[in-house]
């Protein structure tokens, strides 16, 4: 006898594992990071000057240093400081990380579906999405400390960015090798 509890995950990883499932939750994504993230981080950079690049630290690709975390903070000025803290308490903290991750936890599910022995590998999109969290936590802290700034946070959010994009990108190739063992190679 399965409990309710049992119930709601079975639909859950059954609406994840489907297309219709990763195509809603790839449309949130792209909505939150093509309109809304642009939209609430806009404040942040209204009063910086014109030659600082316009991204968050979370989008420094593979990563940044401290260095150029305190320039990043001088630069915002309080104003900015302080528009960087409300874009995580209002956007970063809670939607984008969790869906981007969500989509590549259902793409997994679809490249490998339960029963598979391989349908646990959806839980390697997880760890980007935590690692978003602990570098968000350290980029509110910091934003809010300047210029105090903590050389623990400033080792730390860094090295969690770069965890987060590792972790973002590798659940692509191993989906592109459970779709090829699915769709490609005879018998399975």
């Amino acid at each position: 006898m399965t409990s309710g509890l049992d119930r709601i995950m079975a639909g859950a990883v059954g609406l994840l594992g489907t297309w219709p499932g990763f195509a809603a939750l790839a449309l949130c994504s792209g909505v939150l990071f093509g309109y809304l993230v642009p939209r609430a981080k806009a404040p942040i950079f209204a009063q910086t000057p014109a030659d600082l690049p316009h991204k968050v630290l979370d989008e420094y690709f593979p990563g940044y240093t401290p260095a150029i975390a305190r320039a990043f903070f001088a630069a915002l000025g309080p104003d900015g400081r302080a528009a960087y803290r409300r874009f995580y308490l209002t956007m970063d903290f809670w939607f984008p990380g969790a869906t981007a991750a969500l989509a590549l936890a259902s793409l997994l599910l679809i490249a490998y579906p339960p029963p598979s022995a391989w349908s646990w590998l959806a839980l390697v999109a997880l760890p980007s999405w935590l690692f978003d969290l602990a570098e968000n936590l350290c980029h509110f802290r910091m934003a809010g400390s300047y210029p105090r700034l903590s050389p623990g946070f400033l080792t730390l959010a860094p090295a969690c960015t770069r965890l987060k994009w590792i972790c973002a990108i590798v659940p692509l190739p191993v989906a592109l090798v459970g779709f090829a063992i699915r769709f490609v190679v005879p018998g399975s």
